[in-house]
């Protein structure tokens, strides 16, 4: 059986070294395989953009500080490597797409001065011709005349394909996407997960794509991971998911989706707000939401697992699950 790519087990994220100190991310656990693109879907402030950025060690020093567990890359534990062997792993092994491309680009400095530093990292030579095979690469015209322009001359989307652009320039094994379609129109976004999946296949590379968006994570994932509060709920292959949802949160996420093939209804809410760092409830933190909750549901929920490769936390699953040890 092959190996994950990434491999994450028990990752706390608190703010401080306390002990006590609140948690952002709380004994998460989930694996990337090689080729693979694993969604990583949840509610503003579940931690998802967290968790993508704790992968590259690029959390503030006061996260840094308080995260433990293991984050294994081909083996290798990230959370406990060296400084000079991370810089190496960073552009170069894993790149990271960010949600606005403005706040990535220099404003400053011309489209080709940003990506042939890029590529210049990746130890290419004939810099303006990488440049424009690059540019060209993500379906930008004129890529001559695009590597003068700077980014306040492009558009949305051309800006999010140039970022793109700059994070495949060393031709990673991983790419983490972090909610990189939310700024973008549909038409926009379409053509963008379109090309996102071309360049997966040409690059033979996995993908952690971090989204609120359902419907991005049917379009581009092979399985989800759903997180609230901080936590992984289920994670499952995206038609399993789909097609039989576990977790009371996971149904719900989904129930509220729009869908023209159903006559016209109002769609479903799930009733108060997610908790705030430092106030979640102890046990299950969906409970004081979910109408399928009990008195178990203030104890921590067991993992479970319904079929190969579909688990979830919950204590009252839609379906027969065994306990894993």
């Amino acid at each position: 059986m092959t190996d994950p790519l990434l491999s994450i087990r028990g990752l706390t994220v608190r703010v401080g070294k306390r002990s006590d100190a609140p948690s952002i991310l709380d004994e998460v656990s989930l694996d990337l395989m090689p080729g693979e693109t694993l969604g990583l879907v949840g509610e503003s402030g579940s931690g998802k953009s967290t968790l993508g950025m704790s992968v590259l060690r690029l959390t503030s020093p006061t996260l840094t500080a308080g995260t433990s567990g293991r984050i294994a890359w081909k083996g290798q534990d990230i959370l406990t490597m060296p400084n000079r062997k991370l810089r190496h792993i960073r552009g170069e092994e894993i790149s990271m797409i960010l949600q606005d491309p403005m706040a990535s680009l220099n404003p400053v400095q011309s489209i080709g001065t940003q990506l042939k530093e890029a590529l210049r990292r990746g130890g290419k030579r004939n810099l303006s011709a990488a440049a424009e095979a690059a540019l060209a690469e993500v379906n930008i015209p004129s890529p001559a005349e695009r590597l003068r322009a700077f980014p306040h001359q492009m558009s949305g989307g051309m800006r999010q394909r140039i970022v793109s652009a700059i994070g495949l320039a060393q031709d990673p094994e991983l790419l983490i996407c972090d909610e990189p379609t939310t700024a973008l129109d549909a038409t926009i976004q379409y053509q963008f997960l379109e090309l996102l999946k071309a360049l997966r296949a040409a690059h033979h590379m996995a993908m952690l794509f971090i989204t609120h968006d359902f419907g991005v994570v049917a379009r581009i994932c092979d399985r989800v991971a759903v997180m609230y509060a901080g936590r992984i709920v289920e994670t499952g292959p995206v038609a399993e998911i789909f097609s039989r949802p576990a977790h009371p949160y996971t149904k719900a996420l989904l129930a509220s989706v729009p869908s023209t093939s159903h006559a016209p209804h109002r769609l479903p809410v799930i009733e108060g707000a997610p908790p705030a760092v430092g106030h979640r409830p102890q046990g299950c933190p969906f409970h004081p939401r979910c109408a399928a909750a009990s008195a178990h549901c203030r104890h921590a929920p067991p993992r479970t697992e319904l079929r190969p490769g579909h688990t979830l936390n919950c204590w009252h699953p839609q379906e027969h699950p065994h306990e894993i040890a």
